[in-house]
């Protein structure tokens, strides 16, 4: 009477055996959804109606409980039994019902749990009577319920006078079974004064949900204090490796900059540096724009205000590159800032000088900005002289957002790279492997036009993505843009095989499934030749020429003459050859055929396991 399907949500393509056969249908799916939620599937059981005549069509509606309460030779009239709750309205007109209610919350893109229904009504029938009120609730259309939304787990919420009761979680019907007699047990007693109901509304947590928010909570702290201190350590070492290259080259050389309103002090700041063997060998004006006040704001903290910040962006300042005369000994970064700033110069005691950058300070902002470590002074030759860095030593290596593997079955390729799109920026890098295996993956190929190429495709093969989850430096990040915090939800609502535990696991795996020169071209496969067919008529004069070529050959040798038209015994083969081309190309267009009849494996979801 009904067609049952079941949808596998996450981890794995089919269910573990069931230990035993079911007879009855609603059990079978309970069971399947109980053993679903025990290995940690998400699983949605949906009934679909066939055609059904009115007299099964009632007894279904009705169950046999019903229609044996009506009495004999009676007809049961149709009762709803369990309500559908869409918005806030059909929310708090329900809880205003007297009795113990019974909610199934679930989100949008998981569904009801289905496989429970019988049981419940039955339940409500041989139990609960008017005292027990079921009903489903759409949790991404009730504020109340926003904390159950995106969530795979059936969840069952019992409330009674407008207190929470109880929250269940999962498809275990024996358990849900005790706790809805108990809780009528409990709501029996509150009514005659010998039991208080807790004092909590619906939108608060339960103890168990409290302790369980408590360890999600403190999970959540410790993977992002891991994924800063990784991104932290990711950063130190492309500025150390920055410094040391540019080291080699610039050694003596040493970048500052000039704020617009100091530009006309430009004579003071040489005289400041040449007692100390410094010259400033060239200079530019320059407009750095907001992305270049943000780079110069994370590596300076002075330079951070947002007055400074306009400033730079706006106008142009002067960038001076500074050099150690060859005479002079010491680091030219040191020399630069003990000249500017005065660091490291011998006062005495109570004695106070102002120095060039304390002088050029303005309303605020400062006056210049000379580096204090190779770190800083690799990233300001970086900003203010990219040509000059540019011609010598090879780009930076720009970071790459935080971004964690995604693992989906190649049958949702489609709808994957579909969803893919509309969040295009944080798709990185896609491809197509032979299975889920995250510690070896085999790669099949990189884009979905090769894959929809190859002639045979398996349920086990996967697309894999690497999505981003955040910036890939936020000091450098609009501000005013949103940052990503998360796969993209029309991903995750597809159901993905695997999805990286944090950004440091997700950056691991992803250098498996995608390592370094992953993202060249792969080159599209060649095209197979295909040889000329020799028409019949062609065949049959060839061979016609063949047996007048003996006789030709005899009327040469007798006249003495050669006319360059004899048949060579090379010639006679190559004929033979292209009559067997031509039956090679026979097969090889039965061969095609064939292929065109290999079931696509891959464009549909893997048959289930009964």
């Amino acid at each position: 009477m009904y067609k049952y399907i079941c949808i596998l949500k996450l981890n794995q393509f089919v269910l573990p055996p069931l230990s035993r056969p079911r007879h009855n249908s609603t059990s079978t799916l309970a069971c399947i959804a109980h053993r679903g939620a025990d290995c940690g599937y998400g699983v949605v059981l949906t009934l679909c109606p066939m055609s059904l005549s009115p007299a099964v069509a009632h007894h279904s509606a009705t169950g046999p409980a019903t229609s044996a309460a009506a009495g004999a030779g009676k007809k049961a009239a149709q009762v709803q039994l369990q309500a559908d709750l869409n918005n806030d309205d059909d929310w708090n007109k329900f809880l205003q019902r007297d009795g113990l209610l019974v909610v199934d919350v679930y989100s949008e893109w998981c569904g009801p749990c289905l496989g429970m229904v019988g049981n419940l009504k039955k339940i409500k029938v041989e139990l609960g009577g008017d005292n027990l009120h079921l009903a489903v609730a759409k949790s991404d259309t009730i504020e109340c319920l926003k904390r159950f939304r995106h969530r795979s787990e059936p969840t069952w919420l019992f409330i009674a006078g407008g207190q929470l009761l109880n929250v269940v979680f999962g498809a275990d019907a024996p358990r849900l079974a005790r706790t809805i007699e108990q809780e009528l047990h409990n709501e029996e007693l509150a009514r005659r004064g010998e039991l208080e109901r807790p004092r909590r509304a619906p939108h608060e947590l339960t103890p168990p949900e409290q302790e369980a928010a408590d360890l999600q909570a403190k999970q959540l702290a410790e993977r992002r204090q891991r994924e800063a201190a990784a991104r932290e350590a990711a950063r130190a070492a492309r500025r150390e490796d920055r410094a040391t290259r540019l080291e080699r080259h610039f050694s003596d050389l040493c970048a500052a900059l000039l704020m617009p309103h100091a530009q006309k002090h430009l004579r003071k700041v040489a005289e400041a540096l040449e007692p100390y063997g410094i010259a400033v060998a060239d200079k530019c004006p320059l407009v750095l724009g907001q992305q270049g006040a943000r780079a110069l704001a994370a590596e300076a903290e002075e330079m951070g205000s947002a007055g400074a910040a306009a400033v730079l962006a706006e106008r142009p300042a002067l960038a001076l590159l500074l050099k150690k005369l060859p005479d002079k000994e010491g680091d030219v970064i040191e020399l630069t800032r003990r000249a500017l700033y005065g660091e490291g110069s011998d006062l005495e005691e109570g004695a106070q000088k102002k120095f060039l950058a304390q002088e050029l300070c303005a309303d605020d902002l400062p006056g210049l900005y000379a580096p204090k470590d190779r770190h800083r002074r690799a990233a300001l030759l970086d900003l203010l002289f990219p040509k000059m860095v540019g011609a010598v030593v090879e780009p930076p290596v720009s970071a790459e957002p935080p971004h964690v593997a995604l693992v989906f079955g190649a049958w949702k390729r489609r709808a994957v790279l579909t969803a893919a799109d509309r969040s295009a920026p944080l798709l990185l890098r896609y491809g197509f492997f032979a299975d889920a295996n995250v510690q070896e993956p085999k790669l099949l190929c990189k884009t979905i036009e090769h894959y929809e190429e190859r002639a045979e495709k398996d349920y086990c093969e996967t697309i894999v993505l690497m999505v981003a989850v955040g910036v890939a430096d936020p000091l450098l990040a609009d501000p005013a843009a949103p940052a990503p915090d998360g796969p993209p939800s029309d991903l995750l609502a597809l159901g993905p095989l695997h999805v990286s535990a944090d950004t440091v696991t997700g950056e691991l795996e992803c250098s498996r499934f995608f390592p370094p020169g992953y993202s060249q071209t792969q080159p599209k496969p060649k095209a197979k030749a295909k040889k000329k067919k020799k028409k019949r008529q062609e065949v049959k004069d060839e061979d016609d020429n063949r047996d007048a070529a003996p006789e030709a050959a005899e009327d040469a040798e007798v006249t003495g003459e050669d006319d360059g038209s004899r048949e060579t015994e090379d010639g006679d083969g190559e004929g033979e050859v292209e009559v067997e081309a031509e039956g090679e190309e026979a097969e090889g267009d039965e061969a095609e055929e064939e292929e065109t009849l290999v079931a696509d494996k891959a464009t549909s979801p893997p048959p289930l396991v009964t």
